[in-house]
């Protein structure tokens, strides 16, 4: 055994010394000269719209006398590897015209010499929008039928509806909502019925409810197509599309819909006692499969989650803990309810909704409540007495602030501020911040924050305003993101855009998110 370990120790030592003194006796060829193709002249990035002709045209260099070369254009979903499926050409030169849907793409140029299989490529950014990706959308009528108007870069167009052939919504104008994935059958060539997912809006009237491919707003569904068994009465009062869910109140009873079936809506949810004896208010916190809302019958605040296909109570407030009153069975009514905002980080904060609402108590008193909802947990934190001689409980319009604490309320055409605290004064709790010109009513207030991955970062008090000249919209910027306004600008220096008809609501849509 000695011999043979002597043995391997003296191989290792000659092989050892042998790379020692090996002084490198070889010719390595640089990849330029094995392959000298070089691809120049190409922006990085490109924008364009569906519809639009993308014309591209790179410089190769380093091609002279070389056989065997394939050019190849892809485009492919950033995020996801390429494959012969997204072959858009095999020419130097692109010409293409955008057939695909709205999304981030990763545009690939390729040389290869197809012998070697040796190949240089680049890869650019390309995003592709519709003219519905970024603007404001204002939810009109004529006071018996709705349409929509979009405004961008100041210019206003109008009637989109009636532009692309599906006429007007029966009804005044309610709500709409944007959707990334909305998910609808699609029936090919041989009759073959795939679903698909389509970005679309969802808009509510007083009497109709459709839904839009938000690429090209042609109908996605009509209002029957909207439910597996239409509604006795078709009255939407709020909708809405988050990511997860989607969720409608009509006339009351409360319908949820994961984003598993064919984006119909199925059998209302179940009240607490297992019926349908049950009535929606109609504000509430519809978000994601979770959805905090107040029941007008049994005026109680109410729980409903995808999940389940009943609502279920909240939890009173538990020996030790913060007890402002009942929230079940209160024998209060409701007036209005807010969402304000959602937080979640995990291993810190659960999923928190917080809200407001104002009701009136069983003593006949107004009263706002400042609510956190986390579960089923006990929601009410703080609650006040509405001063004597507060616009609130008259006012038709009204929005919160999303951080800070704040009301904002209309009459007229004057715009007021209510401050959420326990002072008993008026004078310290509520003024007028801006007069619209005579002949103006304020019709919807909103408070949009859009801050990231957006093309214009916002934080403002929108305001809608009508007249016998049809509708105006304006926007208010808050001093660094706070509660307070530039009280120099006057509203015609902020408006945004105007049109004909009665507007009744507004949503942002910047990069294909919606505020």
């Amino acid at each position: 055994m000695k011999k043979y370990i002597g043995i391997y120790c003296l191989l290792v030592i000659t092989f050892i010394a042998g790379c020692i003194d090996d002084r490198g006796n070889y010719d390595y060829i640089s990849s330029d000269e094995v392959f000298p193709v070089k691809i120049t002249g190409l922006d990085t990035s490109f924008n364009c719209l569906v519809g639009d002709v993308l014309r591209v045209t790179p410089i190769v260099t380093g091609v002279e006398g070389m056989k065997n070369l394939k050019y190849t254009w892809f485009l492919y979903q950033r995020g996801i590897a390429y494959s012969a499926e997204d072959t858009l050409c095999h020419t130097k030169d692109l010409e293409y015209w955008v057939n695909c849907d709205v999304h981030n793409y990763n545009l690939l140029f390729e040389v290869r010499d197809t012998v070697r299989d040796l190949f240089v490529k680049k890869t650019l950014d390309l995003t592709v929008s519709t003219t519905y990706s970024t603007g404001w959308f204002v939810l009109e009528d004529d006071g018996m039928n709705t349409d929509l108007d979009m405004v961008e870069n100041g210019k206003t167009t109008e009637n989109l509806m009636t532009t692309f052939g599906s006429d007007r919504m029966e009804g005044k104008a309610k709500k709409i909502v944007f959707k990334d994935r909305h998910p609808q059958e699609v029936e090919g060539p041989d009759g073959t019925v795939t679903k698909e997912y389509k970005k679309a809006f969802t808009v509510i009237s007083e009497k109709d409810m459709r839904v839009y491919d938000a690429q090209n707003m042609s109908v996605l569904k009509y209002r029957n197509d909207c439910f597996y068994e239409m509604p006795t009465s078709m009255k939407p009062l709020d909708v809405a599309t988050e990511s997860s869910s989607d969720e409608v109140n009509i006339d009351g009873k409360f319908y949820l819909m994961s984003t598993g079936n064919i984006g119909k809506f199925g059998y209302p949810v179940m009240g607490v006692d297992g019926t349908e004896n049950y009535s929606i208010f109609k504000d509430g916190i519809l978000y994601s499969q979770h959805c905090y809302l107040w029941d007008e019958i049994s005026q109680s605040f109410v729980y409903a989650y995808s999940g389940n296909s009943k609502f279920n109570f909240l939890n009173e407030a538990k020996d030790g803990e913060v007890n402002n009153g009942a929230v079940s069975n209160t024998g209060c009514e409701m007036k209005r309810f807010q969402f304000r905002n959602y937080e979640y980080k995990y291993g810190v904060t659960p999923s928190t909704w917080t809200a407001y609402a104002l009701w009136v108590n069983q003593e006949g008193k107004y009263e706002i409540l400042d609510l956190t909802f986390v579960s089923t947990n006990y929601p009410i934190k703080s609650k006040y007495n509405l001063p004597d001689g507060s616009g609130l409980p008259m006012a038709e319009v009204m929005a919160v602030h999303q951080t800070e604490t704040k009301m904002f309320f209309s009459k007229e055409n004057q715009l007021y501020e209510h401050i959420v605290n326990s002072k008993t004064d008026l004078e310290s709790r509520e003024r007028v911040v801006y007069t619209f010109p005579a002949g103006e009513e304020i019709a919807c207030i909103r408070h949009i924050i859009a801050e990231k991955n957006v093309g214009e970062p916002m934080n403002r008090l929108v305001v809608l305003t009508n007249s016998v000249n049809g509708w105006k919209l304006y926007g208010f910027e808050f001093i660094n993101g706070g509660g307070e306004f530039d009280m120099t600008v006057l509203p015609e220096e902020a408006m945004i855009g105007q049109g004909e008809g009665n507007a009744r609501y507004v949503m942002r849509m910047d990069n294909n998110r919606n505020f």
